[in-house]
C-alpha cells in the first residue's frame, strides 16, 4: 500500500516488511521479507540487517513505518537512530499509546471516549480488554476471565457505527481526509480482528465541524505529524474516541486515488509542515475486505489472482486455516455499494482458495 502510494508520487522506495508480496515488488526498487518464520511480526535482527545492507551510499532520505511499532519503541528508535524518521517519534507513540497516558489527555482537551480501567472491573459484562500498542483488533477480547497484565487496560463496550478518520497533522494542527467505516472479520478465535472498511462515508455537517476541532486539539496537544488514523464510535453527534493509530493506516487506499501524487507524498510533505489547502472531490467510494484462507492450502504457480485483488503472496506461498492471504477492492457509486461489491468479491475469493486447498499438496 505505501510502496504503490510513493511511486504515484514519483519516489523510490525499499521495503522492509513481512510479506514481500508481488505486488510490493512491482512498486519498490527492492523489497526484503524480514518477519518471523511463522509469525506476523517483523524480526528485529534481521530488519536492522537489511536496513544496513540495502541503505545507499548517500543514505535514506527517510525511514516511513507502518503498523508494527506501536509496542517496540526500542526497535523503531534504533532503526531511526541516524536516519530521518518522517513520522512519529518513539516519545508521540509512546504517548498516544499508553492509556494511562492518552486517555487522561483526552479527557483534559475535552474529548469524549468510553470509561476506561487499568484494574480488571469488578463486574466484567460489557468490558472489552484491549493491550497498549496492539494493532488491527488482534488485541482486543471480552473481558471476561481476563487479568492484569503489563501494557493491558480494560475499555466499556459502547453502541455506536464504527468508524475511523484518516488525516494528516503538522505537529499543530490536523486536516480530515476521509471518514471511514470497519467492520470485523469472520474469525472465531478474534471476534474483533479487522476485517475491513469503506471509505467516502457521509456524516452530518455539525459532526463534521465538531470533528475537525478534535482533530485540531488532539494534534496540539500530542504533536503527531503525517498520515494517521483515528478510530471512534458514534451514536448521535460526538464521538466516542477509541485509539489513535499514529502512522498510515490500512484504510489510505481508500483515499489514496484522490490526490494526484498519493497520499505518501502528502505525509511526507505533512511531516515537513506543509497541510493541503483543500481536499479533492471523491468520484465514487471504495472499499477493501481481507481474504481469509477457508482452509490450509497452497498458491501454486498456475494460480491467477483477479485485477481487484492485492497483496498477493508468491507462489509456493502455503497457508493455514484463517491466515490473510489478499485483500479485495471494490467501487461504488455510494459506501453501501461499495460494501456490497467487496464482500461479494471476498466470497467468491474464499471459492477459489477453496479448490485450491483441496488440491494435494507435495511435502
Amino acid at each position: 500500500m505505501l510502496a504503490a502510494s510513493a511511486a504515484r508520487g514519483g519516489h523510490r522506495v525499499v521495503v522492509l516488511d513481512c510479506f514481500a508480496d508481488r505486488d510490493t515488488l512491482d512498486a519498490a526498487d527492492a523489497t526484503r521479507a524480514v518477519g518471523t518464520a511463522g509469525s506476523p511480526r517483523l524480526d528485529r535482527r534481521a530488519l536492522l540487517a537489511a536496513a544496513r545492507e540495502l541503505e545507499p551510499a548517500g543514505g535514506w532520505a527517510g525511514v516511513v513505518c507502518g503498523s508494527g511499532f506501536e509496542n517496540r519503541l526500542g526497535l523503531l528508535a534504533r532503526l531511526s537512530a541516524g536516519r530521518r524518521l518522517a513520522g512519529n517519534s518513539p516519545e508521540v507513540v509512546a504517548l498516544v499509546k499508553d492509556p494511562a497516558r492518552f486517555f487522561p489527555l483526552l479527557a483534559r482537551i475535552g474529548v469524549r471516549h468510553p470509561e476506561v480501567s487499568l484494574l480488571p472491573p469488578r463486574h466484567p459484562a460489557g468490558w472489552l480488554v484491549k493491550q497498549g500498542g496492539g494493532a488491527g483488533g488482534t488485541h482486543v477480547r471480552p473481558a471476561t476471565g481476563q487479568g492484569p497484565r503489563r501494557g493491558r487496560y480494560f475499555q466499556r463496550f459502547e453502541p455506536g457505527r464504527t468508524l475511523s478518520v484518516l488525516f494528516l497533522a503538522d505537529g499543530s494542527r490536523g486536516f480530515r481526509l476521509g471518514i471511514n467505516e470497519q467492520w470485523t472479520a469472520n474469525h472465531p478465535a478474534l471476534p474483533f480482528l479487522y476485517g475491513g472498511a469503506v471509505g467516502g462515508v457521509h456524516l452530518p455537517a455539525p459532526v463534521l465541524a465538531g470533528l475537525d476541532q478534535l482533530l485540531h486539539r488532539l494534534v496540539a496537544a500530542t504533536g503527531i505529524v503525517g498520515l494517521n488514523g483515528l478510530d471512534f464510535l458514534l451514536e448521535g453527534a460526538e464521538p466516542s474516541i477509541l485509539e489513535l493509530n499514529p502512522r498510515p493506516t490500512a484504510t489510505l487506499e481508500l483515499h489514496d486515488p484522490a490526490w494526484d501524487t498519493g497520499l505518501f507524498d502528502r505525509h511526507l510533505r505533512a511531516c515537513r509542515g506543509e497541510l493541503p489547502a483543500a481536499r479533492p472531490a471523491a468520484a465514487s467510494a471504495r472499499a477493501a475486505a481481507i481474504v481469509l484462507a477457508p482452509a490450509a492450502g497452497v498458491i501454486d504457480a498456475a494460480f491467477e489472482f483477479p485485477a481487484w485483488c492485492r497483496d498477493l503472496p508468491m507462489p509456493g506461498t502455503r497457508f493455514a486455516p484463517r491466515d490473510p492471504v489478499c485483500t479485495v477492492h471494490a467501487e461504488g457509486p455510494s459506501p453501501d455499494e461499495a460494501r456490497r461489491r467487496v464482500l461479494d468479491r471476498q466470497r467468491a475469493m474464499e471459492l477459489e482458495l477453496g479448490t485450491l486447498a483441496a488440491r494435494p499438496v507435495s511435502p
